[in-house]
């Protein structure tokens, strides 16, 4: 599975990529010179590491609220990247609820809220071509197809219904039902 390499996430990520851009200018020039390229590559490598980092940082800042797994592609140390954002300062003011979402402090959501709004997001063939299986898979994702599979069922209980009651809405179970059992309507 992929890693994030967690030495990347620095303190005042723009910054260092300012400083990487102009490296990355100036190694560039030299590297058509025919002057070691070596030190080039590593410079580009680093500059595309932490351009990477710092959209993910904007991504975020974006919203109010976002699933790690739409950040890091299922990289198998996300959470903990997520976290070195928050704690170098990258993304004040946020924090990780349900292992899952990465939130704006000022917004109360439970675990349980934070897997409910991730699972639309979540996309198990994406994390098995990631390398993830049944066995390393982290339990909130675990939770997640649960709430994926609830979903799933409640569709194909309603698919049986025989349309709506036209005064509430509610779902007509019995094509022979005369009336609604929410509010009692004539249907």
């Amino acid at each position: 599975m992929r890693r994030i390499n967690l030495k990347d996430i620095v303190p005042d990520l723009e910054g260092r990529l300012k400083k990487l851009n102009t490296l990355r200018k100036v190694f560039m020039v030299l590297a058509l010179l025919i002057i070691p390229a070596i030190p080039a590559m590593i410079v580009l490598a680093k500059y595309g590491a932490c351009m990477q980092l710092c959209h993910a940082v904007q991504a975020v800042k974006l919203k109010d609220k976002m699933p790690i797994f739409m950040l890091f592609a299922f990289a198998s140390n996300e959470r903990e990247a997520a976290q070195k954002l928050i704690d170098t300062g990258n993304l004040a003011g946020y924090r990780i609820v349900g292992d899952v979402m990465i939130v704006r402090d000022d917004i109360a959501m439970t675990d349980e809220e934070a897997w409910e709004e991730a699972a639309p997001f979540f996309n198990v063939n994406a994390a098995i071509n990631m390398g993830m299986t049944a066995d390393n898979m982290p339990e909130c994702y675990k939770k997640i197809i649960e709430i994926q599979q609830r979903k799933e069922k409640e569709l194909a209980e309603g698919a049986a219904e025989y349309g709506q009651c036209p005064s509430c809405g509610a779902p007509v179970k019995s094509v022979d039902s005369e009336f609604c059992d929410k509010c009692g309507t004539r249907l």
